[in-house]
């Protein structure tokens, strides 16, 4: 199963779909009956399909629908300066919400260190963790655009946020610094799920590489179905960090 699929097995907006498809001509409206026959297919109790295998059906909609959406997406997506620096400042963004969660993860090491030197054993053995989310819902503001959207609902789903890039220490051991030049990707790896590198044309990136989180939001299909239309628009405001102690 491709990984994360079953995260996207909810409902599907069909409006969306004929309206996408219907510009690609008569295929497209072809191909959206064939997913409706497939989709609403009866599930057999006396078939040798488990229930799940029926419930994943919805998800292979919506992601065939996600990926036909990122293919014309990337057809039509130009590498504009304006683009280009979108996804720079994206880029500076997520580079200043990691070391953000490092000044944290320096306060709160120092405060269970401080626990546990008071003779708080409890706390000792703690493990915390740090990760970078994206979520539209994140601002008050009912007027955002994509807040109610569901294509954005479902590359939201898909997304694996944490498997992107998330920082982590323990008890006795120190905080990365996240500045550290292995935290960051300076050439492209190709491969058949891996999407092309063309910022590595451009000098920025050349000369600071990219956050490993910004690089597999873009490039890996297995974590992410966001376009790179979708990626250079994504509202800096919607990101967050996501914070865990464990003891």
């Amino acid at each position: 199963m491709i990984r994360n699929m079953y995260k996207i097995a909810g409902r599907t907006d069909w409006k969306v779909l004929e309206d996408f498809y219907k510009d690609l001509g008569d295929d497209g409206l072809k191909k959206v009956e064939k997913m409706k026959r497939f989709r609403d297919a009866k599930y057999d109790v006396n078939a040798d399909e488990p229930s799940s295998a029926y419930d994943m059906r919805y998800a292979a909609v919506n992601w065939e629908f996600l990926i036909d959406c990122y293919v014309v997406q990337g057809l039509k997506f130009v590498w504009t300066d304006e683009n280009l620096n979108k996804l720079i400042r994206l880029d500076q963004h997520i580079r200043k919400l990691e070391y953000e969660m490092y000044q944290k993860f320096i306060e709160i090491r120092r405060n269970l260190d401080g626990l546990i030197a008071q003779g708080f054993d409890v706390y000792k053995d703690y493990q915390v963790t740090g990760e970078i989310r994206y979520d539209v819902t994140y601002i008050d503001n009912d007027e955002h655009k994509q807040k109610y959207d569901w294509i954005c609902e479902l590359l939201q789903g898909y997304a694996d946020m944490r498997e992107l890039k998330n920082f982590s220490f323990g008890d006795g051991q120190e905080p990365e610094d996240p500045r550290n030049s292995e935290n960051y990707i300076f050439e492209g790896k190709r491969g058949k799920c891996q999407r092309r590198s063309e910022w590595l044309n451009y000098d920025y990136f050349v000369k600071n590489g990219m956050t490993t989180f910004l690089y597999h939001l873009m490039v890996d299909l297995s974590h992410s179905l966001y376009s790179y239309n979708d990626i250079v628009n994504m509202d800096l405001r919607c990101f967050y960090i996501k914070y865990d102690v464990s003891l």
